[in-house]
């Protein structure tokens, strides 16, 4: 901050008055660069990007609302970067040089001076110290004053002068990029399908051929089967009689053979 000159500057005006006040910007001065940007970019959330630069740097970035970047020539919003994008931006920086100048004019009446130190009661009734150069002139009643001729009592006007200094950065750029290759995914391929044999169909099973017909029975052959209404005592009876007579036989022989021995 600087106050010219000191605090005062000579000027007329009417001592009942309260303080005005005049703001005023001028430019001192102002220069360019231009730079290089490259980075990819590491994650996006929204306008939050994070880009790894190319001197190895993490940079967290806020991209303004509805910034847009030529991403393989076309738009795209900073919120919809791809990770992987590579980015290359032309920044054109302006830096210039601004003094706010502020102005008040007002008045008091002296209250203690000694040297170049002066108090004076403001219209408000506040009394403030000044320290002010030995050139320095004061209004007193239309005609200039130093601080040296000041006397208690004597009315004066002033003016104030305040200059800060700053200075204001604007920048402007490009940004054009490279979107990330596509990720090519390989299927493998399916195996050949085996190939089974064709199913053998089962044979048919043939009908069973039907039964020839029985013979007819001759009627002139004896019945080899009794009929169910026969009964077996008449072949019992006669395969006793038989077995009778064949042991009758037997006993005459056997008498007969011994008889010629005697």
């Amino acid at each position: 901050m600087r106050i010219l000159p000191t605090l005062f500057v000579l000027a007329a005006m009417v001592v009942s008055a309260q303080p005005t006040t005049t703001k005023s910007t001028s430019t001192t001065g102002a220069s360019t660069t231009t730079s290089q940007l490259e980075g990819t970019v590491l994650a996006v959330d929204g306008n939050h990007i994070v880009v790894r630069m190319s001197t190895g740097e993490i940079r967290h970035i806020v991209a303004p609302e509805g910034k847009t970047a030529l991403i393989d020539g076309k738009e795209v919003a900073a919120k919809d970067l791809k990770v992987g994008t590579k980015l290359k931006a032309t920044i054109t920086t302006t830096t210039t040089s601004v003094v706010d100048r502020t102005v008040t004019v007002g008045s008091g009446k002296v209250w203690y001076v000694a040297g170049n130190n002066v108090i004076l009661t403001l219209p408000n009734g506040e009394n403030r110290q000044y320290k002010v150069k030995d050139d320095y002139k004061f209004n007193v009643e239309g005609r200039p004053a130093s601080v040296f001729e000041l006397r208690k009592g004597m009315r004066v006007s002033a003016e104030k002068i305040v200059e800060e200094p700053r200075t204001v950065v604007s920048s402007s750029g490009v940004v054009t990029g490279e979107a990330p290759a596509p990720v090519k995914t390989e299927v493998a391929a399916a195996p050949a399908p085996k190939l089974r044999p064709a199913p053998v169909p089962e044979p048919v099973a043939k009908p069973a051929p039907a039964p020839a017909p029985a013979p007819e029975p001759d009627p002139e052959a004896p019945p080899t089967k009794l009929p169910k209404t026969g009964s077996p005592l008449p072949l019992i009876g006669l395969t006793g009689a038989l077995l009778t007579a064949g042991s009758l036989v037997s006993m005459r022989l056997s008498r007969g053979r011994q008889r010629q021995s005697e």
